[in-house]
């Protein structure tokens, strides 16, 4: 006869088990480290730091900063928005599909010199909206502005 103890204790080490291998699905491949390195080759990117990781509701989130050389704003964009592009097209190219599709990119944000931060909203400023939320902007959102499909 099993004791309680031992079956909750039992019950508990399989939902660990089974919790653990769900996290690995929801993660999918981790491109972070190839888009980092893609981005902080971009001409005017000091540095870059990208985290992939499951959002609180489970949906798959590529978030961090690119810090940028620029101080002037005009020119920051412009440097952001192409490191936005290496970003995502390897998003495109190494996960592909609707996994790299569904990928949240929104909280990949651009930090000028001075430390003024830019956010995806600023390459696209149709997409604003009446209540911008950056945790909704996806990789495939942006696949037309970089000619992937």
């Amino acid at each position: 006869m099993v004791s309680r103890r031992a079956a909750l204790g039992g019950v508990v080490a399989a939902a660990a088990m089974v919790l653990s291998g769900c996290g690995r699905l929801l993660r999918g491949k981790d491109v972070s480290a190839e888009a980092q390195e893609a981005a902080a080759a971009v001409d005017g990117v000091a540095s870059v730091e990208l985290e992939q990781k499951a959002g609180a509701t489970f949906e798959r989130l590529l978030s961090g900063t690119v810090s940028l050389e620029a101080e002037d704003r005009d020119a920051g964009i412009d440097v952001y928005d192409e490191a936005m592009r290496a970003i995502i097209t390897v998003v495109h190219d190494r996960i592909g599909g609707d996994e790299a599709r569904t990928l949240r990119v929104g909280w990949i944000l651009g930090v000028l010199a001075d430390g003024t931060e830019l956010d995806v909203f600023v390459l696209d400023p149709e997409t604003k909206g009446e209540d911008p939320r950056r945790d909704q902007v996806t990789a495939g959102s942006l696949y037309s502005r970089y000619g992937l499909s």
